[in-house]
């Protein structure tokens, strides 16, 4: 009887893996970094990867998902810097190993790395994308990774957005910045609301309707929420306002003076901000959950425009103690203050999530960008015309920067690599724009 049970759980086994293996690959442990590195260490500054439209598994696609999917994942992981994209109108067939093999034969011999096959099934209102990653350098061609991702199908651009975050995770080990959106500020003199878009300008709305000045948005760590000054009570007052949420402004300092420069602290319980309500501009920090607030700088010059290092310990800002204003840092108790900056006039500093830069915002004829490691070394300039380039945003993942130039008539909004290079225009409405700020990973 001891043998009979034995020999059935066997046979139970072999039919749970048999099963597996005629439902999806088999489960890899991803090497995709291992390709990645290999590939650069080859002399190659971007990996290849093939992408073909994805194929529809299940459902009515009358959408054209299966195509409009694979080209936004192919636009964002050419944002990325780190990948080149080949494109295939020309979907995979179901089920057909040698098919998938010849296909990636030819990738490869083209000069692919990599290919991402998309199986895409629809059901209501719901859309399901299948991810699979193959390494197209190893002479099996095998596949290193795979994943699913479901979305509603009205948020098709963001099921893309989340496939290609996940494609880079794969391969650098950190997410994409795909499935983000930035805040901005548009308008004309005398009525400036807030506007949001996706990172690459897609679907840009209104934020913020109440027909006056509003300024300096700036996202909580959980990018739930977006503080900012508005004059919408007849005075510059900082508010704070809930970008996916029908929920009402909230009130976070409405002291006589200015109530401006909002900064979230990196754990998003307390705001930095400058007050001037002792008479003097000074940068104070705020509980956000208590309403306490923390004087942190006490001198006769103007000290404003806090930024947290990602480590919460300490804060950038912008001060004119010495003479002109310039970039200051001290420790999150306001203590051991050190400045960075020498020549010119330098405002706007803002910390690199990875820590390690600090950009800023130089006049020196022009407004242009400049970095500056938070030891003081390392001064470079990011831009140099044409126009003012001015108000950095830093992406979550620190080598892209937001900011809004005057270099096309006008002010727009702009993005680049950290280093300066690449810049290109992200499209917006609502009027002249500037101050974006760029949100955090989307839950």
């Amino acid at each position: 009887m001891r043998e009979v049970r034995a020999l059935l759980a066997l046979a139970a086994a072999v039919l749970t893996v048999a099963a597996s293996l005629l439902a999806s690959p088999p489960p890899a442990r991803s090497q995709a970094p291992d390709v990645l590195l290999n590939v650069m260490a080859s002399g190659a500054k971007r990996l290849n990867i093939f992408i073909p439209d994805f194929t529809v598994v299940a459902g009515a696609d009358p959408g054209v998902l299966a195509k409009r999917v694979p080209e936004v994942v192919g636009a964002d992981l050419r944002f990325s810097a780190l990948f080149s994209v080949v494109s295939d109108p020309a979907p995979l067939p179901v089920g057909d190993a040698e098919a998938l093999r010849q296909r990636w034969s030819g990738a490869a011999a083209a000069g692919a790395h990599a290919a991402l096959h998309g199986l895409l099934s629809l059901g209501g209102t719901r859309a399901t994308a299948e991810m699979r990653l193959y390494d197209l350098t190893s002479p099996e061609l095998r596949l290193i990774a795979t994943k699913k991702v479901e979305m509603p199908v009205a948020e098709a651009r963001r099921l893309a957005h989340k496939i290609a975050d996940e494609v880079v995770f794969q391969f650098t080990g950190e997410p994409g910045i795909a499935d983000t959106r930035i805040a901005y500020v548009a308008g004309r003199p005398g009525a400036k609301e807030l506007y949001l878009v996706d990172y690459d300008g897609a679907g840009p709305h209104p934020l913020t309707a109440n027909r006056s000045v509003n300024l300096s948005p700036a996202w909580s760590p959980d990018s739930r929420s977006v503080a900012f000054t508005s004059y919408l009570g007849g005075y510059p007052y900082l508010y704070r306002l809930f970008a996916f949420e029908r929920r009402p402004v909230q009130l976070l300092a409405g002291y006589l003076g200015i109530n401006i420069s909002p900064a979230w602290s990196p754990d998003g319980r307390s705001v930095a901000l400058t007050l001037s309500k002792d008479g003097n501009p000074e940068i104070y920090v705020l509980t956000v959950a208590t309403g306490a607030f923390r004087r942190l700088t006490t001198h006769s010059g103007i000290d404003t425009e806090p930024s947290w290092s990602p480590t919460g310990r300490e804060i950038a800002f912008t001060s004119d103690r010495a003479g002109r204003a310039q970039i200051f840092v001290m420790d999150a108790e306001g203590t051991n203050v050190r400045r960075l900056t020498g020549g010119g006039f330098n405002t706007q500093p803002r910390w690199s999530p990875r820590g390690d830069t600090i950009v800023y915002t130089s006049r020196q004829g022009n407004h242009d960008l400049w970095a500056v490691s938070p030891d003081g070394s390392n001064v470079r300039r990011l831009t140099a015309g044409p126009g003012d380039n001015e108000s950095a945003s830093w992406a979550p993942n620190g080598r892209h920067l937001a900011f809004h130039s005057s270099r096309l008539r006008g002010s727009s909004i702009f993005t680049m690599l950290a280093d300066g290079s690449e810049p290109q225009p992200v499209p917006t409405q609502g009027g002249e724009a500037t101050s974006p700020a760029w949100s955090p990973r989307l839950p």
